[in-house]
């Protein structure tokens, strides 16, 4: 784990130095600036991005609500290009105190020993929008983030980011079969990997400038990704409106050594801060107006038969099988099933240049 470690914490020196501001120290999770605690959190992610907007988000309510007396920084990108795991860099970087806190999305914990997040991941399940904002309630969420403290960490919110979907350059995917044998491009994650293992795709990490020479080569068959990320791909792709594979779930931790640290007051404006970030993510998730822009931008949208849908639920029957080895997740699994919105995905309307008949 230390050398995803380190190559966080030399992404840190570079992103402050660059910005004229000093790298945190390493020792405390604090230091004084005009007498304010000064922390950091760190995401993978880059400008622009969902997580980016979290983070900043975050970071204003903290300072609105401390009057100034608590900061926080956020660091961006903050795993070196070359990690191939990147969330787990800034995951371990956030335990072993290198970054005060840490934005995290669940999949992640499973390679540091937390596998009560997998369920979040279970393939199908939370299709839709307002299923999504229902599961990160904290009644929903919190026993999941009471597990984090075993690692070192405190889990202090679950924000919602994205619905997590293929986007194939190789023609529309109807059925498992479409993706027999195909490179899908997908951040490493057990869950993940084993949900697009059991469709038959051969998924890989392919960070940094691997990705656009996988795409260039046709090498890469498909991605797993968000409609606001494929809209920016260089190359146009094709997505099953009607097959959300999970929802991309952010978590929202802190050292838990910084954190016993704070005055019961930081904490509290901490803790209140996040829930306000949460509910101001929930507020942005707008599947639909993203898939139109991606639409816009020259990606297609196909929707897949009833038959061909049950084809994908038969298909990973092996994530559910493993999932249903844990009392909590099959517990989980049968409370989702009972929300409101449960049985249907978000309706999205089918576009593109050409019409793609389903097979």
């Amino acid at each position: 784990m230390s050398h995803l470690r380190s190559a966080a914490a030399a992404a840190i020196v570079v992103l402050l130095g660059a910005s004229g501001c000093q790298a945190p120290p390493v020792q405390g999770g604090r230091q004084d600036q005009d007498e304010a605690t000064v922390l950091t959190v760190a995401t993978a992610a880059g400008p622009g991005s969902r997580a980016a907007s979290q983070v900043q988000e975050f970071a204003r309510r903290v300072t609105t609500l401390s009057s100034a007396a608590l900061r926080v920084e956020p660091v961006l990108k903050a795993a070196a290009d070359e990690a191939d795991a990147w969330n787990q860099a800034v995951a371990q970087s956030t335990e072993g105190g290198d970054f005060d806190m840490g934005l995290i999305p669940t999949r992640t914990w499973a390679s540091e020993g937390i596998t009560s997040f997998d369920v979040l991941s279970a393939p199908f399940l939370i299709a839709s929008d307002e299923l999504v904002t229902q599961v990160v309630a904290p009644d929903t969420a919190g026993g999941m983030l009471d597990d984090l403290k075993q690692i070192g960490v405190t889990g202090l919110a679950l924000f919602p980011d994205s619905q997590r979907r293929l986007f194939s350059f190789a023609g529309p995917v109807f059925t498992p079969s479409d993706l027999a044998g195909k490179v899908v491009r997908a951040p490493r994650s057990a869950a993940t990997y084993l949900t697009l293992t059991s469709l038959g795709a051969d998924p890989r990490a392919l960070t940094g400038d691997l990705f656009a020479e996988a795409l260039a080569s046709g090498t890469v068959q498909a991605a797993e990704s968000s409609f606001l990320r494929a809209a920016s791909y260089p190359k146009g792709s094709i997505t099953t409106g009607n097959l959300p594979l999970y929802p991309k779930i952010n978590t929202l931790v802190i050292n838990s050594a910084t954190y016993g640290r704070l005055t019961a007051n930081e904490r509290r404006i901490l803790q209140e801060a996040a829930s306000q970030t949460r509910e101001t993510a929930k507020g942005a998730m707008h599947t639909a107006d993203e898939a139109s822009a991606y639409c816009q931008n020259g990606g297609t949208i196909v929707n897949a038969t009833e038959q061909q849908v049950a084809a994908f639920m038969a298909a990973v029957g092996p994530v559910y099988a493993q999932l249903a080895k844990d009392g909590q997740a099959r517990a989980f699994i049968e409370k989702v099933r009972t929300f409101t919105g449960a049985a249907e995905p978000d309706r999205i309307p089918e576009c593109g240049p050409e019409t793609v008949p389903s097979h």
